[in-house]
């Protein structure tokens, strides 16, 4: 009786360890992002919560440059690698990192260099007093630490493709975890003021940034590299304008959030103000907490999809959705029943009727189950490269639903106002539904041009599939050399496999196999089992050292597989998420 074979096993294995981790630094970076509300409010006051409202646009231009200059490119970064496009890949990354910090050095400088037009076009001025000043101490660590905060987001994406997650989790919590502390220290210990929140900013993403790019210099076994070489401007435009499609976010953000401002304070006056604030700085929580779950799900699409193995890619899908509800409705549950939380985060003591905001943040809760849908869905299509999808989402969430439905439901009141937030949620996915229901969903190949299987690793297991794959590729017009050059790659390499590589599990070897019938002719294979590390390139360099020494022990299969290699057009070996992972384009 043959074993059963569990079809999920790389998926599961590969989920429960690069996305698992992802709520803790999600926590932690939100708290980061919360702590300067927090310190400052606890420690200042009115004043200087004020001076950091002021700048509160400046983060959302920052944020906007992150995302747009990180996501978009480490995306397609995935997508080259798993099509063997390794020297592309390695160009874009190397761009993108160029690019970041060109952007980001360049508001520096003209931060610095305009501060007095940056200052009126934040909406303050000497008038001001105080405020004015607090705001000027506040800004400058802000500006100094925008580059490498931009730098920091950019290399923890790639490096989330590049089979270091929990370095790149661990890289961003930590960043959030360190500006807080030292923000605190300086702020109730050595007496910096405000300027010590601003100053923690800036030096816990500049730590982060010499972690990760010392990572990568030293690191052995990855594939990141900094080098002279980049892409040229004209293959940057796909990556940067799938991550502009939804960094634009955060700008609808800033418009929403002033309208929304005008009208709480017509509602409600100070208090309807200060809920909402209230109400944003939580929504950072929810938020940090399925973006993290969605971008470390990321790779992983993108892997599937470059494999264009859509079993795998929808049970990914289902697995970040679950775990994502989990958290969800385990937050939602405690707001809910414990509303009182609100006032350890953020104090009520200045708001007459904290029973105001214990209502806005049990319906803005409601509404965060539907937010993690929409949130996964964003980076699902964008893993897709349908920009369009993912645009439509940003869009409607912060602008195109949203902000219709604050005025009309303005109109009933403050306690009807804040079922914008599960209202536009919903809103969102409807319109989504029937974008997708129209549009259908992007595949890499139509489904009869894929080829998938897997199987225990035996020898005799193995021959079961090459009829099969030289059969599937005769159907799509492979001729005989290429019929054969397949045959003997599944051939070889499962049997090199299976004889050196033991199971991790102590048990058979089990392979995942994709094959692609491209429409240029070309087949691209993709091998995934779960053996130890083995490297067949390195094998191979190695066996032709012998023959060249004339000594007899080489391996004749060795010799066959440099043979394969030859007659490929890429042969990529990568140990991704702890499997061997094969990819051969001939």
């Amino acid at each position: 009786m043959n074993p059963k074979i569990d079809y999920a096993y790389f998926t599961r294995r590969m989920f429960f360890h690069a996305v698992l981790p992802a709520p803790l630094a999600a926590i932690g970076l939100s708290l980061a992002e919360m702590g300067d509300t927090i310190l400052v409010g606890h420690a200042i006051g009115m004043d200087g919560l004020a001076a950091v409202g002021f700048v509160s646009p400046l983060f959302l231009l920052a944020t906007f440059f992150v995302f747009g200059l990180s996501m978009g490119g480490a995306i397609v970064f995935s997508n080259l690698m798993h099509e063997g496009k390794k020297e592309d890949a390695l160009g874009l990354f190397n761009f993108c990192l160029r690019l970041s910090a060109v952007v980001g050095f360049t508001i520096t400088a003209a931060g610095l260099l305009f501060e007095d037009s940056l200052l009126a076009m934040l909406g303050t001025g000497p008038q001001d007093g105080v405020v004015y000043e607090m705001v000027r101490s506040y800004i400058l660590y802000i500006l100094l630490g925008i580059p490498f905060e931009i730098l920091m987001e950019v290399l923890t994406a790639y490096l989330r493709n590049d089979n270091a997650d929990n370095l790149s989790v661990v890289i961003q919590g930590a960043s959030g975890v360190v500006n807080l502390g030292i923000s605190a220290l300086l702020l109730f210990v050595f007496d910096w003021g405000i300027a010590g929140c601003s100053f923690g900013f800036f030096i816990a993403n500049l730590l982060a940034v010499g972690i990760a790019l010392g990572y990568i210099l030293f690191r052995k076994d990855g594939e990141l590299s900094l080098r002279s070489r980049t892409i040229p401007w004209r293959d940057a435009i796909k990556p940067l304008r799938l991550g502009f499609a939804t960094s634009s976010e955060y700008i609808f953000d800033a418009i929403f959030t002033l309208a929304a401002i005008h009208l709480v304070l017509e509602l409600a006056g100070t208090d309807g103000v200060a809920v909402f604030n209230i109400i944003e700085n939580l929504s950072l929580l929810f938020i940090f907490l399925y973006e993290f779950i969605g971008k470390t799900s990321q790779p992983l699409f993108s892997t599937f999809f470059a494999e264009g193995n859509q079993t795998e890619l929808h049970r990914t899908f289902r697995y970040a959705l679950g775990y994502s509800l989990f958290w969800g409705i385990l937050a939602t549950l405690l707001v809910i029943l414990y509303p009182q939380i609100l006032d350890l985060l953020f104090g009520l003591e200045d708001i007459q009727d904290a029973e105001l905001a214990y209502y806005a943040a049990r319906v803005f809760c409601i509404g965060t189950i539907f937010m993690g849908l929409t949130l996964l869905l964003q980076n699902y299509l964008q893993t897709e490269e349908d920009e369009k999808g993912a645009f439509l989402i940003v869009f409607l969430r912060r602008l195109g639903v949203s902000m219709p439905l604050a005025f009309l439901l303005a109109e009933f009141g403050f306690a009807a106002f804040w079922l914008v937030y599960p209202l536009a949620e919903i809103g969102t996915l409807i319109i989504l539904y029937l974008y997708k229901r129209k549009n259908g969903e992007q595949v890499k190949l139509s489904p009869e041009r894929i080829y998938s299987a897997s199987f225990l690793g035996k020898l005799a297991v193995v021959a079961e599939q090459l009829d099969a794959i030289e059969a599937f590729a005769a159907q799509w017009g492979a001729d005989s050399q290429k019929r054969h050059t397949l045959r003997l790659a599944v051939e070889e390499i499962c049997g090199l496999m299976a004889e050196r590589a033991q199971s991790m599990d102590d048990d058979s070897l089990l392979t995942q196999l994709t094959l692609l019938a491209k429409e240029d002719g070309s087949f691209q294979l993709h091998l995934r089992n779960n053996g130890e590390k083995l490297d067949p390139l390195s094998l191979i360099s190695e066996n032709l050292a012998k023959l060249s020494a004339q000594k007899e022990n080489y391996d004749i299969r060795l010799l066959v597989l440099h043979a394969v290699k030859s007659h490929a057009q890429q042969f990529l070996y990568r140990n991704y998420q702890g499997f061997n992972t094969i990819t051969l384009t001939i």
